[in-house]
């Protein structure tokens, strides 16, 4: 189950209530606008897959031990703290604060709510969403460090999900201490092309794309993605033909 289904779930109205509650908003409001965000948000993950870098930015968000910390504190929707983590998820999605706003402006129209409550909803939206992408991939990671033997650790176990309970707390983990986050160097592996082969899977890069696209609920995929791209350019460029022979006639 993908997010936008997952905002069909009991609990993702029980989601939208708090966000509701939260930013004091009627609830039919914040469904129309936390739907518009989503709509955005995917296709801007989407657009970041279909690099090797993009997977790797995504790979790096999703695997942060407190990635899915908004989904479990509703109470703290509204905190600094949350804020920051979602503004700095943007900032690798989108990379600019001028086509945030215009997400949020384009979002705000669509829900009749007032721009700059949109605004401070993206960034808890943007975190909402990565978290549950970091839950529902959960077993799908799992599995691949599983079946990779290059993912394990040294001692030859899995690597704990972030968020698990890492073993040896005392003086022994006081002389060889466990990494934060025992994923980050899935992301380095990525952008680099490096990794072992997955078995059955293609190479690791491709196996991630696939996995994330799977739970974002695309049906295009990479290439029906760069068609789509590729469609855009086209048709900008053709108006851009026309409108400068039309200023130049004149």
């Amino acid at each position: 189950m993908g997010f936008k289904t997952s905002l069909k779930s009991a609990e993702g109205h029980q989601l939208i209530a708090n966000l509701a509650s939260a930013f004091g908003i009627d609830e039919q409001n914040a469904d129309t606008a936390v739907e518009a965000l989503d709509r955005e948000l995917r296709a801007r993950i989407e657009r970041n897959m279909l690099s090797r870098g993009g997977v790797a930015d995504v790979l790096s968000l999703v695997t942060q031990p407190a990635a899915a910390s908004a989904l479990s504190e509703p109470r703290n929707l509204t905190s600094p703290n949350l804020a920051e983590n979602g503004n700095h998820i943007l900032d690798v999605l989108i990379g600019n604060k001028h086509i945030s706003r215009g997400i949020a402006a384009r979002a705000a129209s669509e829900a009749r709510l007032d721009p700059g409550t949109v605004e401070k909803l993206l960034p808890v939206v943007a975190s909402l969403m990565i978290g549950q992408l970091q839950r529902q991939s959960q077993p799908e990671l799992e599995k691949l460090v599983q079946n990779v033997p290059g993912l394990v650790s040294a001692g030859g176990s899995p690597l704990p999900m972030p968020g698990d309970d890492i073993p040896g707390i005392g003086r022994e983990s006081q002389r060889s201490p466990m990494p934060q986050n025992p994923y980050e160097r899935l992301p380095d592996i990525v952008r680099r092309g490096g990794g072992p082969q997955v078995p059955g899977g293609g190479s690791l890069e491709e196996v991630i794309r696939s996995i994330f696209g799977n739970l974002l609920g695309g049906n295009r995929g990479v290439i029906g993605t760069m068609i789509q791209l590729f469609l855009i350019r086209w048709l900008a460029s053709i108006a851009r033909r026309i409108l400068s022979r039309m200023l130049t006639n004149r």
